[in-house]
């Protein structure tokens, strides 16, 4: 499918500059709280992950795949929530493994490539409540995750998952991991590392073996040692060579059957470039790529304030058009450019 041409322009000067777009949007945008209602479902590796609900008594569902050391009550993850909710929509937030407020229990936890964890709930979904439509929409990991899940299961996913909206997503580990140990980036690096760090010492006291390489939290400066010493090990690749290339989706692309939206702006500092798959969506009528030229790292904001922010509208927006004409090869790229 052609690249499709965006809509989203910021209409205040200040959101040109991606750095204020990726900061605002994440930390102040005003988003009021969404009263979830809390499951434990526990796994069949002895795991448990947190389930938060909002329901409006629907057969429709979203589920949000949150980015890293995100959670259901992150601002995008409320947004889109609430967003949602009103369009008569039940909502899942899934806190990944650690993610809930309390330490899960194996050494393994979330990582890039956990789209396991994805297929378990998408179907505890289904199966326990009766949904006869899922979406998927992911930020950034979790943009990742859903892409990865979708052209991992192909025409094996449930006929209830209709389609994927992903925001942002780093479709190649190793690249962006590179392109956020940058100078630019420092700030964002010294904000996921902190959280990430406390709770990987805490691994490091439960399974001192399996960990023994991981020097602790001073000496975790970057997501390159981060991978090496503690994701590859503690979720049990050899090499982070081989966790980088397990885990990131764009391999997947190719094979993704449903119809899947992917967003991410050319001015995002946290990508690399290799994470804009123009051929694949030319090769795929199922993938679609929207490339604003501002937007920063999932942020995407018009103006200081607004009713609906553009991620949840343009979500909304590709999920209603793309139910009601069925026919991919048929579409045409203006229907599907958010005008």
């Amino acid at each position: 499918m052609p690249i499709v041409k965006s809509s989203f322009k910021p209409n205040n000067f200040t959101f040109r500059s991606a750095q204020w777009s990726t900061i605002y949007a994440s930390l102040l945008r005003p988003i009021r709280r969404v009263r979830f209602e809390r499951e434990r479902v526990e796994m069949p590796d002895g795991d448990f992950m947190d389930f938060d609900w909002s329901k409006v008594g629907s057969k429709k569902l979203i589920i949000i795949l949150a980015g890293l050391e995100g959670k259901s009550n992150s601002l995008y993850s409320r947004a889109a929530i609430r967003h949602f909710n009103k369009q008569g929509w039940d909502a899942l937030g899934m806190n990944y493994r650690g993610c809930s407020g309390e330490q899960n229990r194996l050494l393994r936890g979330y990582h890039m490539g956990a789209s396991d964890d994805v297929k378990f709930t998408t179907e505890y979904a289904i199966e326990k409540y009766g949904y006869e439509e899922v979406v998927l929409i992911g930020y950034s990991l979790g943009g990742n995750l859903a892409l990865k899940y979708a052209g991992e299961e192909g025409e094996k996913l449930p006929k209830q998952v209709k389609s994927v909206v992903a925001f942002s997503a780093p479709l190649d580990i190793e690249k962006s991991d590179d392109r956020l140990n940058r100078w630019y980036n420092w700030h964002y690096l010294k904000w996921f590392m902190f959280p990430l760090n406390l709770k990987a010492n805490k691994k490091k006291k439960q399974y001192p073996e399996a960990l023994k390489n991981y020097r602790g939290f001073f000496m975790s400066g970057n997501f390159t040692y981060f991978d090496t010493n503690f994701t590859a090990p503690a979720n049990g690749y050899d090499t982070v060579q081989e966790y980088w290339e397990a885990s990131s989706a764009k391999p997947h692309l190719h094979n993704i059957k449903i119809p899947a939206l992917l967003v991410s702006a050319t001015d995002d500092t946290f990508i690399s470039e290799n994470c804009y798959p123009v051929k694949e969506a030319e090769e795929n009528p199922n993938l679609f790529l929207e490339m604003p030229e501002n937007g920063g790292h999932c942020g995407f904001i018009r103006r200081f304030y607004e009713k609906t922010w553009w991620m949840e509208e343009r979500a909304f927006e590709f999920i209603t058009t793309v139910k009601s004409t069925p026919d991919l090869t048929d579409r045409k790229m203006s229907s599907l450019s958010g005008k």
